[in-house]
């Protein structure tokens, strides 16, 4: 996948530095990647190593689904390795969307309806659903481990 990532030095108001960001901007995606997936492994490791797989679990609990424990734990996996994942670009796409859902299922399952701004970081949960939803359909970027593999999702 190609992008454009010519910078025009006449629209800008400080032209040297065009050089910069058209040097620094395929680099982009990889950035908000890694990022995303260094914010949610403490969440995961939190959950898995140490006590947040209980609180979490009170969740499933409210959801009225079987084993709420393990859910939690599920979960935690899926933050703490799911992060490993995609700050490194393997298996980029797939656990993009295993975020989407985990983020859908918060805002839309959890937080609901206090959708105020301040209220129950609802704001960090739709944050980080959207960028991983960038991510979904972008890939990984230029830095990617997927880049090594014959086929990504």
């Amino acid at each position: 996948m190609t992008m454009d990532m010519s910078v025009d030095r006449d629209r800008l108001i400080v032209p040297q530095v065009s050089g910069i960001y058209a040097a620094l901007a395929p680099y982009s995606f990889t950035l908000i990647r890694v990022a995303l997936g260094i914010w949610l492994i403490p969440h995961g490791f939190n959950k898995l190593f140490l006590s947040d797989a209980v609180p979490a679990s009170r969740n499933f609990v409210n959801f009225g689904w079987a084993y709420p424990l393990a859910w939690a734990y599920f979960i935690g996996a899926v933050e703490f390795f799911g992060g490993i994942l995609l700050a490194l670009g393997l298996f980029t796409r797939a656990v993009a969307l295993a975020f989407v859902i985990e983020m859908a299922v918060i805002a839309f399952a959890v937080l609901w309806p206090n959708w105020g701004w301040s209220q129950r970081g609802m704001e960090y949960v739709l944050f980080m659903g959207i960028v991983a939803v960038a991510i979904f359909f972008h890939g990984g970027g230029r830095l990617a481990l997927d880049n090594r593999l014959r086929k990504e999702f």
